[in-house]
């Protein structure tokens, strides 16, 4: 299936692949890919992605954007996952915060930040999960408190990533702690930044070497005009949110390149005197994989389509993501049993085969189907939404 793009945008394409064959090294992409901090290298090369026209083309010309479609953001997130898997190097405010404001946030918010996410000057860091909320956000804990003219906000937010080097926290808060309503309608969204007194990070290692933090706030004051929207509608618009992410962030052809790097050594490498290509088993399992990122392929591109259109999007996104993500486990484990015990070495020994990338996926891929969602809550929301099944207790 074809979804088909302009000709304006396959020009587009092409001028943005030519920037980044000349532009994007390995060591920047993976300052956001490992999650090791946006360093000055990142920093400059998302000033120079803006400064040459690739970023903002869908945003409104009255924030510093080209007004333009959503497809050419679609193919920028495209094209740089072709490319060590790299995405947007300030991508959270790009892919998620930005949109949201865009849609909800007041005009004095997106006169704000709206310009400086365009331009790649600033990034945000997520805070929604707790201690004890993470598939069940809306059972977070952490109060703001409405003093008026500002909030005081206190509690614990976890696996916030990024926070060791955003200038803002896009932070969910409880703002009605009565009993008596639903839980999902007591909370708001805020911007907060992150060097504002009583906000304490701290990190949380991965197994696979990224850095989440633990975020701590003690009597924090937020002004009033930070906050999102209407208060305690901020869970609906962390829903908004998120469906933006399925479409940005789990995006397919970011496996593209493992998977042309495990072709590339079974072809190479031989046992027993004969190529590993040679083996009807590893071809067999390759060509799956391939197939399936087709299949990945045209899963992202429907549900891309329906937000380019305004057309609604309820369990499309989360078929991307449960899809995208559970195949990225599948490839990593094929290239597990193809390098064989070399599969285990780290790119730091002079015997790993395909710079350790193997192995970081591999210890990285069980977050995949955690992170942005499980593939459990992301089921039963395609149960409900999508086949019209009675919710289970």
């Amino acid at each position: 299936m074809d979804f088909g793009y302009t000709e304006e945008e396959q020009a587009y394409r092409k001028r943005l692949s030519k920037f980044l064959d000349e532009n994007l090294t390995e060591d920047i992409a993976r300052q956001n890919w490992e999650d090791l901090g946006v360093g000055p290298e990142a920093r400059e090369f998302s000033r120079k992605l803006a400064v040459n026209g690739f970023l903002g083309m869908s945003w409104p010309t009255a924030y510093g954007g080209k007004g333009l479609g959503p497809t050419y953001d679609f193919i920028l997130l495209d094209e740089l996952g072709k490319r060590w898997g790299a995405h947007v190097p300030l991508d959270v405010g790009y892919t998620m915060v930005g949109p949201t404001i865009l849609r909800r946030g007041s005009d004095a918010l997106k006169q704000s930040f709206l310009p400086r996410i365009i331009d790649g000057e600033i990034e945000f860091c997520l805070g929604y999960t707790e201690p004890n909320a993470g598939s069940d956000l809306a059972s977070m804990q952490m109060r703001a408190e409405d003093k008026g003219d500002h909030f005081i906000v206190n509690g614990q937010k976890t696996f916030n990533t990024e926070c060791h080097y955003s200038e803002y926290h896009w932070l969910a808060a409880r703002t009605d702690f009565s009993p008596d309503i639903p839980k999902h309608k007591g909370i708001s969204l805020f911007v907060v930044d992150m060097d504002s007194p009583g906000i304490t990070v701290r990190p949380l290692w991965t197994m696979s070497g990224e850095r989440t933090n633990e975020v701590f706030y003690d009597d924090v004051r937020v002004p009033g005009e930070r906050m999102i929207g209407e208060k305690n509608k901020g869970f609906y618009y962390m829903m908004e949110a998120i469906g933006s992410e399925r479409n940005q962030v789990f995006v397919p052809g970011r496996l593209v390149p493992l998977l042309e790097d495990l072709i590339r050594y079974a072809k190479e490498t031989k046992f027993n005197g004969e190529p590993l290509a040679e083996d009807p088993l590893i071809r067999d399992r390759l060509a799956q994989a391939a197939i399936e990122l087709e299949v990945a392929a045209v899963l992202a591109d429907h549900s891309r389509w329906l937000e380019s259109n305004g057309l609604p999007m309820s369990y499309e996104p989360e078929i991307t993501k449960i899809f995208t993500s559970e195949l990225e486990q599948r490839l990593v484990d094929t290239g597990m049993q193809l390098l064989g015990f070399f599969s285990q070495l780290t790119e730091d020994s002079i015997r790993v085969p395909l710079r350790g990338r193997v192995s970081w996926y591999y210890l990285h891929s069980f977050m995949t189907t955690i992170g942005a969602g499980t593939s459990e809550v992301g089921r039963s929301v395609i149960a409900q939404r999508g086949l019209g099944l009675p919710r289970a207790y």
